[in-house]
């Protein structure tokens, strides 16, 4: 869907892009994480030529951007940004509507289609509608500006930072939110972030960039587990324990529990083992159940296995030492 070839972007004597190739396929999620100035919101923005390539390719869904006008581009594309970016005068139904008015839709259409998308995100239409931004808190103000960008069902989304202005409460309960929507609309999307644990949250794949240049490009097991080089490893290191159990799904560790039975399943937290190590580990962290016990959900290829907390990290550190 979106293709990136030997792309390089240079400000007078400074390399702000240097020479950056990969693809992002249809569907996929693909984070640029890194630190300040690492050249991953400019990558971002030479997507939909919010800033214009000094050297190199790109092309969104097979066509070259060069041979499309900035403003065609950008309405096949919902864009994003920090702080939601609203406009303070107009309400959410305006907010909403402004692409929309671009492409000269109806009134009816544009009014069914911003029902459609607040309903999607959890907003009664009837509430929020006539609000200003200054009305919602930031939590709210933030899904509007998704709201805006899922208006036109745009086949690429492009976000920088998209909640980075958040409270850390509002931020996790946001990024679980994106994610069930993410997994129902199947947009290809590229989201610029600099928090780690955003990054291996969300992202199918992860290209870690400093300096301009790609340091990894791959899953986030393969980055937590076959780090590149030296500065993966570094990049990644005081978050390492919590990231392997990130990435790590319970499914993973059932060869690692024992079949028998707990002697409390009736009282056993239950999961799908599609959940990750570590939403289970909080879970039973923070349930009051016997021994914390928590009960694996059968499926076609597995019958239903219990574990308590301890012999779920006790699997953990025998599984960890085969995917290195």
């Amino acid at each position: 869907m979106i293709r990136l070839q030997n792309v390089s972007k240079k400000y007078a004597a400074a390399v702000a892009v240097n020479d950056v190739s990969l693809e992002v396929s249809e569907g996929e999620t693909l984070v640029l994480l890194g630190t300040s100035g690492c050249g991953k919101t400019t990558t971002l923005k030479l997507i939909n030529r919010l800033e214009e390539l000094t050297a190199g390719s790109i092309t969104v869904a097979g066509v070259a951007i060069q041979q499309q006008k900035p403003e065609e581009l950008r309405r096949q594309i919902g864009y994003v940004i920090q702080g939601a970016g609203l406009f303070p005068h107009y309400t959410v139904q305006e907010n909403i509507a402004v692409v929309p008015r671009l492409l000269k839709w109806g009134k009816p259409e544009t009014a069914t289609r911003t029902h459609e998308v607040l309903e999607l995100l959890g907003m009664a239409p009837a509430q929020f509608l006539a609000k200003y931004p200054h009305e919602l808190s930031g939590g709210q103000q933030q899904r509007i500006g998704l709201a805006r960008a899922l208006v036109t069902d745009p086949p690429v989304m492009l976000m920088d930072e998209p909640f980075g202005a958040l409270d850390p409460i509002t931020r996790a309960h946001i990024r679980k939110e994106f994610k069930h929507l993410e997994r129902r609309l199947q947009k290809t999307t590229v989201l610029v972030t600099h928090d780690i644990q955003e990054a291996f949250e969300l992202g199918d794949r992860i290209c870690l960039m400093d300096a301009g240049k790609i340091q990894q490009l791959g899953t986030p097991q393969e980055l937590v587990f076959r780090p590149a080089n030296a500065f993966v490893s570094r990049f990644l290191q005081d978050q390492l324990f919590q990231l392997q159990l990130q990435v790590l799904r319970l499914h993973q560790l059932r060869p690692f529990l024992s079949p028998e039975a707990s002697p409390y399943p009736a009282a056993a937290l239950t999961l799908p083992d599609s959940e990750s190590v570590l939403e289970a580990t909080q879970q039973l962290a923070s349930a009051n159940l016997p021994q914390q016990s928590l009960q694996l959900e059968a499926t076609d290829r597995a019958p239903a296995q219990w574990a308590t907390l301890a012999e779920l990290m006790g699997a953990v550190a025998h599984f960890i030492p085969t995917l290195r």
